[in-house]
């Protein structure tokens, strides 16, 4: 099997140098292969930018056109030949926007983005600083061989040029983390609000005269029939907040009736609900 070569490696592994460059001596050949080490990493970033600019650049410009259709909304509906006066496309338009920016922060597309990017050029700057230190180094060399001093002073300039990469991807991976930990932060407090607000309450429903249907009455919620109901009074679980159209229907002395009634679900709570079917009271 062949070895993956770096741009292909999905992290960043440091290796160790060679020891016999050490040994050796042999400068120019540390030099390369700290050179090589640094723009395996450079590679590395701006190879993953790509990525990341282009899952930024679609969800951005379709947030910005899903605000733009939603903000169109009320004028297309006033047009009466479109026929658009009872579509709801405005609101989920700009549902979707709001959503591709949810996608964009918790993913981390554009953040992610414009850290390697920054990494990226920071990592070639030090290169050419290090290129340039180097050079200046050695313009004080004779015959290429350097005195023990002049040597000490290449190895703390490679040293300190290796440090500069390694603190820069340190910096960058601590960055990616903060911003990690803090989105699953978010993520989990807007879940367990969602949860909150979004918690069921009991639809406590009467029928003052639900005796009078032989058969029992069906009680129906926004066009969905949910429970039979005996006699006058129903619990009703399970009911999300907002507004909900109840009715009751059944059959009495032969005849179909039914009533109907509005309810505001608040989060958590009892909604009480009399109504009463429109047939006359038998006398006593």
């Amino acid at each position: 099997m062949s070895e993956q070569t770096p741009l292909e490696k999905e992290d960043i592994y440091p290796s160790p140098l060679k020891e016999q460059d050490l040994e050796d001596q042999d400068l120019k050949t540390l030099r390369k292969e700290v050179e090589t080490k640094a723009r395996e990493a450079i590679d590395w970033y701006i190879k993953r930018k790509r990525t990341k600019s282009t899952g930024s650049k679609v969800l951005r410009i379709s947030a910005i056109l899903f605000i733009f259709v939603g903000a169109l909304s009320p004028i297309l509906q006033g047009i009466d030949w479109l026929k658009l006066q009872d579509c709801q496309y405005g609101y989920i338009a700009l549902a979707l926007a709001a959503t591709c920016v949810v996608i964009d922060k918790f993913m981390g597309f554009s953040s992610s983005w414009m850290r390697y990017m920054t990494t990226a050029i920071v990592l070639q700057k030090a290169l050419v600083g290090f290129q340039t230190d180097w050079l200046l180094l050695w313009t004080e060399v004779n015959d290429d061989t350097p005195t023990v001093e002049q040597r000490k002073k290449l190895l703390y300039c490679i040293k300190n040029f290796r440090l500069k990469i390694i603190s820069e991807i340190e910096r960058e991976t601590q960055l990616w983390t903060h911003e990690f930990q803090n989105n699953l932060s978010q993520m989990e407090v807007v879940t367990k609000n969602q949860q909150e607000t979004q918690r069921p309450g009991i639809i406590d429903l009467t029928v003052t005269n639900g005796n009078l249907a032989e058969q029992g009455l069906t009680v129906v919620i926004n066009g969905v029939a949910v429970a039979l109901m005996r006699g006058q009074q129903l619990k009703i679980g399970h009911i999300l907040p907002g507004q909900h159209d109840v009715r009751v229907q059944g059959v009495v002395e032969g005849r179909e009736v039914q009533a109907s009634g509005v309810v505001n679900m608040i989060t958590g709570t009892i909604a009480e609900l009399k109504l009463s079917l429109p047939v006359s009271q038998p006398e006593k």
